[in-house]
């Protein structure tokens, strides 16, 4: 049986599960900067309030730039050989896939958070500045631990004269084990999280008559949306390519790695998504928080 070929020599720069991805994290990269940035601004005129939904919204939207700054060295690694040194292609995907985790995380957070400050707002009260400062950063301690298998796996592949950042597992139980944590703590407990919290909380809210909490719910309600949409088929490739590794199915596990790319792609598109959401939602965060008027 003839050995497998690497990857970069089975698919050149120029072959379509190379350029089909670099074209939409460019697009993303274009599109979801400036208006991640315009959200940065809107966010942060508001903060005085001490309005603890939106700064969730603003540390959502500093999570999607940092994934959205990433992009472009994903692209290069995605049409050109890696030679920006080992070390810069672990920061690069430790900095890339902590910033996806953290988004994820502050998506779950946004969720329960309203749904506390809604049906119980004396319990969050009690948190105070301090717990919630807490949370943000046990937040992101989270996404960085969930990242780090990026500086273990992440290096340069020496298999052919193209080389790229790509990942190398030590051990098919290494692989399934970042695998499984990427889609259970990823994806899995967030979505039951999102859901739950969400079902409980458009309960209450359609049968109150505050009109601000029912616009503040439908946002947080299209942010999650927009989340399972998105990262729904790359985890549901992660859990094959997990099964893949018992299996050892050549063609399964061709079908993986050629969509893996593209996957990664269509999920980084959440991070451009967002700031849309908000722009159909800026009248009523001029409602909610008017400016004040000269005299």
């Amino acid at each position: 049986m003839e050995p497998d070929l690497p990857m970069e020599m089975q698919h050149p720069y120029w072959h379509i599960s190379r350029i089909a991805p670099s074209v939409i994290m460019a697009f993303c990269v274009l599109l979801g900067i400036p208006g991640n940035l315009a959200v940065v601004v809107v966010v942060v005129r508001n903060l005085e309030r001490g309005n603890f939904t939106l700064r969730l919204m603003l540390n959502l939207a500093l999570c999607d730039l940092l994934v959205l700054l990433c992009l472009p060295l994903v692209i290069y690694n995605l049409q050109k050989n890696w030679d920006l040194g080992p070390e810069l292609c672990k920061t690069l995907f430790l900095l890339l896939h902590g910033g996806l985790n953290a988004s994820v995380l502050t998506i779950t957070l946004l969720s329960v958070q309203r749904y506390i400050q809604v049906l119980y707002p004396q319990n969050w009260a009690r948190l105070g500045r301090l717990g919630e400062e807490a949370l943000l950063l046990f937040l992101w301690g989270l996404a960085g631990l969930i990242a780090c298998p990026s500086l273990l796996v992440r290096d340069i592949s020496t298999k052919s004269l193209l080389s790229s950042c790509s990942s190398h597992y030590p051990s098919r139980a290494v692989e399934m084990s970042v695998l499984l944590l990427q889609t259970v703590v990823g994806f899995l407990m967030p979505c039951c999280i999102l859901g739950t919290s969400y079902f409980f909380l458009h309960r209450r809210v359609s049968l109150a008559s505050q009109l601000r909490q029912q616009r503040l719910t439908k946002l947080v309600g299209s942010i999650m949306v927009s989340f399972f949409s998105c990262w729904a088929p790359l985890h549901l490739f992660n859990m094959l390519a997990a099964v893949n590794v018992a299996l050892k199915n050549k063609e399964l596990y061709r079908v993986c790695e050629i969509a893996w790319d593209f996957l990664i792609a269509c999920s980084t598109f959440n991070s451009c998504l967002n700031p849309f959401l908000y722009a159909f939602a800026s009248s009523d965060f001029r409602r909610d928080h008017p400016q004040p008027t000269s005299t």
